[in-house]
């Protein structure tokens, strides 16, 4: 039937072309994020952190990246928010050894966030099951004329008890107002922004690199910044009703350096979401949004949610104009689905997100989780704003360490996740 055969050739031509358009066109959305998230955790932005004002550097790229997007300014004349909080810093070069044996920062070892300045060589006191109770008495107290030029070892990795271990571990918070203490894990180590600091430093030491030594030398410099002035990023699309709103939230600051040599560059967390909030600002400049479509890059979530809590104490407009809030926080892979905070809160669209991606198989799973004070979304939570936080499941488990690199963060599922956020958006009235 060579007649039928050439009729249904330009169908079948029309049909190939549309479906590998359209998968370019699915594609290009990741690709345009995955160079988005190798560009935010380049070493240029030093971990987008407090030190050499990494935070700042990478608040000036996203500027740069929303106006050629197309996306407008919302308040005054500017998309930036500056703000003030205090916050403790590393910038110098850090030293720990054990012996001769020099260990590797963020690999062997980390700093408690808060800790202090020391330097020199110490003799070990090492505190541990077999003398802390027998010897000790189940307590220390401190004092400078026994511990003169002495380091504080607590040595309590058989310990399994968590109670007995958090005990332990408020005796060495307390060591660090007197002198450098070092704390040996099995655990992993993690590291975060400290807001206080302690007169000496805290080593969390893995108990893989420890090795019982009768000296230490280590050097370590803190620098604490009482008005460390940071800024979000406040950027939007106008809709049809330019009075109603929805806000999409990320976080882009991370870790930022322990040391001149070390830094985190948090591409799960959180280069991943400010890449989906990227794309979705040029999915909205292409397809104009039915509400103003708001995008707030927070920073300071590290350091306990301050840039948010700014935000929504200085917001730009009422926050009862706003119909929902989307905060997007770990999007490394969503190979296994996505886990949704507050969506016991607000069943009724969870369950629509839910009913969306059954329909469309998105993704496997959509994961129901109650209310959780971990991410930006809290304080319009608090501030009576029905809001989501979507974080990833999957094959990405980096968080807060050396190894959350944009080259260990592939972005599965990043352009599903993206049409079910879309097609969600699109059913708020």
């Amino acid at each position: 039937m060579p007649e039928n055969n050439s009729l249904l050739k330009p169908v079948f031509f029309f049909l190939f072309i549309l479906v590998f358009s359209n998968a370019d066109n699915v594609f290009a959305q990741k690709e345009y994020a995955k160079k988005i998230l190798d560009t935010l955790c380049s070493e240029h932005f030093d971990g987008r952190g407090y030190v050499n004002k990494g935070d700042v550097r990478a608040a000036d790229f996203l500027i740069s990246e929303l106006k050629n997007i197309g996306a407008k300014e919302l308040g005054e004349n500017s998309m930036e928010q500056p703000y003030i909080f205090n916050v403790n810093t590393f910038p110098y070069s850090i030293y720990f050894a054990l012996e001769d044996d020099t260990l590797i920062p963020g690999a062997d070892y980390i700093l408690d966030p808060t800790s202090g300045t020391a330097g020199g060589e110490f003799e070990v006191m090492e505190l541990n099951s077999e003398n802390f109770y027998s010897v000790y008495g189940g307590k220390i107290s401190f004092g400078k004329e026994d511990l003169e030029q002495k380091i504080i070892v607590f040595n309590f990795t058989d310990v399994t008890d968590k109670d007995k271990l958090k005990t332990l571990r408020g005796y060495a918070n307390e060591s660090m107002n007197y002198f450098p203490t070092v704390w040996v894990t099995r655990t992993k180590k993690t590291y975060s922004v400290g807001r206080s600091q302690k007169n000496y430093p805290l080593v969390e030491l893995d108990s893989a690199a420890y090795n019982s030594p009768q000296k230490i030398s280590l050097q370590i410099n803190n620098k604490y910044e009482s008005k460390y002035q940071s800024k979000n990023v406040i950027a939007s699309i106008p809709g049809k009703k330019k009075n109603k709103f929805v806000v999409f939230t990320a976080h882009y600051d991370h870790l930022g350096r322990m040391g001149t040599d070390t830094y985190f560059p948090g591409a799960n967390d959180n280069a991943s979401g400010c890449a989906m909030l990227l794309s979705l600002a040029k999915y909205y400049t292409e397809n104009p949004p039915e509400f103003t479509t708001v995008f707030c890059f927070f920073s300071g979530e590290e350091a306990g949610l301050v840039g948010s809590n700014y935000f929504v104490n200085h917001p730009y407009f009422k926050l009862n104009k706003v119909k929902f809030v989307m905060n997007i926080d770990i999007m490394g892979a969503a190979d296994k689905g996505i886990t949704v905070v507050n969506g016991s809160v607000h069943e009724a669209q969870f369950n629509r997100m839910v009913e969306i991606n059954t329909a469309k198989n998105y993704i496997p799973e959509v994961k129901k989780r109650g209310a959780a004070a971990n991410s930006d979304h809290h304080f319009f939570s608090e501030a009576g704003v029905p809001a989501f936080f979507i974080y990833s499941m999957g094959s990405v488990t980096n968080y807060h360490d050396i190894f959350d690199t944009a080259e260990n963060t592939p972005l599965h599922k990043f352009d599903e996740v993206q049409s079910l956020i879309i097609d969600f958006v699109a059913t708020i009235k």
